[in-house]
């Protein structure tokens, strides 16, 4: 079991709530100013199409169905998840589709986007020091790719949200063995897991992993499946009595093509060159998209022929796929410039960007861009200070969960390798940035107790006669 701890905030300690507040203020300020300045061009387009396509039928049919509205009829389907189509249509209940739905939505993400940073700070309390766990916070908080989503029409900002929720009633479960924090963490990550379904086993993953390493018990364990499982076993109930229909219309369709896209390092290129290169790029582009339509066609008629495709394929170039597969997108992941969409920190066309016109926020965007990289690197290293015997971390074991770093690291490899094997593209991985900041500054906060360590002992071998 994990060990008690004693480095959490006590109710009387003032400083700490006062600068997490004061994170939180800044995280929101920085994210309500966004949304209302910036202008995305015909925010519904791309993804964004389908979204609020759900959300209008939701409303107006009691459907969940991609079809667009208006049409002449409307055919349940379970191609997209459905919780940000939830999210939008509880809003257009109140508000309508006009303007006044468009900014309670792009407000609320800007609310829920500061939260995250909250929780995620909290989060990072649980083995850090008050000054390193604000300024992670801070770094969240500031962030570009995690602002500049907040004012689109997409699911990442609410997916972050339910994952960071989630997170804080695991690591608070496995402090306080309690078994209803267990269940809350579980419905918070079904609840995700509904709104991007590449969470869908974590919960699972998780709570077994931690039952392995005797950092919950049994009743926890059990918690945290059986709220895992609540909410998609219901949804997975009802696609069972969805009437099948031709065409992509399922959950399994749309993974499918993402793990043929992802098959192909030539994938992103394609895709920009459709729309951004000259004539013969974009004939370059046709041809890359026709080869991975065939082959998707063929996996999705018969697996086992289309995985055979795929390996012939891979066979050809085995170093080739290999360092695709073990380097380039995991690095792709976390990269900065987004390949889907617009390029840079933004999805789709933006004007009135505070981040290209006020000097204080470019300033930020450069200091960012600057240290994405080694924020990578950084985040790789608490791998090592966190299992490592040898870490000075392990002194702090008495004041800190393992725990609480142990769960974070699971998520990042989790999702690092779930969208290895299906696409990777920087734009997935903002609802986990604060996460990777968290694992960050773990290895900044080592290093510096190591320094210090190192220097301590070298006055006193300088001291002795």
């Amino acid at each position: 079991m994990s060990t008690p701890i004693a480095n959490m905030p006590k109710q009387n300690d003032w400083k700490w709530w006062l600068a997490l507040f004061a994170v939180t203020l800044f995280a929101l300020a920085m994210r309500w100013y966004y949304v209302s300045t910036a202008v995305v061009l015909n925010p519904v387009r791309g993804d964004a199409v389908q979204y609020y396509s759900y959300a209008w039928n939701m409303v107006n049919h009691g459907t969940f169905a991609k079809d667009p509205p208006g049409s002449l009829s409307v055919s349940p389907d379970s191609y997209r998840d459905p919780g940000y189509p939830f999210f939008l249509a509880i809003w257009m209940k109140f508000f309508g589709t006009g303007d006044a739905w468009y900014a309670a939505v792009l407000l609320c993400q800007a609310l829920l986007g500061a939260l995250t940073v909250l929780l995620a700070t909290t989060i990072g309390r649980y083995w850090l020091s008050p000054r390193w766990a604000i300024f992670a916070g801070v770094l969240m908080a500031a962030w570009p790719h995690s602002i500049t989503i907040d004012s689109y029409l997409l699911s990442e900002t609410l997916f972050g949200f339910l994952c960071a929720l989630g997170m804080l009633f695991c690591v608070s479960a496995c402090r306080k063995a309690a078994a209803w924090r267990g269940f809350s963490a579980g419905l918070a990550f079904s609840a995700a897991a509904l709104t991007n379904a590449v969470l869908l086993p974590f919960g699972i993953f998780l709570a077994a992993f931690l039952l392995w390493r005797k950092f919950v018990n049994r009743k926890i364990f059990f918690s945290i499946v059986l709220g895992t499982l609540l909410m998609p076993t219901a949804w997975a109930i009802r696609n069972t009595h969805t009437a099948p229909s031709t065409g992509d219309n399922s959950s399994k369709d749309r993974a499918l093509l993402n793990l043929v896209q992802g098959a192909w390092p030539e994938y992103h290129s394609a895709w920009r060159n459709s729309f951004f290169g000259n004539p013969s790029e974009k004939t370059y582009a046709q041809a890359v998209s026709a080869a991975y339509q065939k082959e998707y066609l063929e996996l999705k008629q018969s697996p086992i022929d289309g995985a055979k495709a795929m390996l012939q394929r891979f066979s050809q170039h085995p170093w080739k796929y290999g360092i695709w597969y073990l380097v380039e997108k995991p690095h792709l992941l976390w990269d900065w410039d987004i390949r889907i969409g617009q390029g840079d920190i933004y999805v789709y066309p933006t004007r009135r960007d505070p981040f290209s016109n006020s000097p204080l926020w470019i300033v930020t965007y450069s200091i960012c861009h600057a240290i994405n990289l080694p924020l990578m690197l950084l985040a790789l290293a608490s791998v090592f200070f966190a299992w490592s015997k040898r870490s000075p971390l392990m002194a702090l074991d008495r004041q800190c969960s393992r725990s609480a770093v142990v769960v974070v690291i699971c998520l990042i490899a989790f999702v690092t390798t779930v969208y290895t094997v299906l696409q990777a593209e920087p734009r997935y991985s903002i609802a986990f940035r604060c996460f990777e900041m968290l694992l960050a500054v773990t290895t900044l906060s080592a290093l510096s107790l190591w320094w210090k360590n190192y220097r301590h002992a070298t006055s006193q071998t300088s001291s002795v006669p």
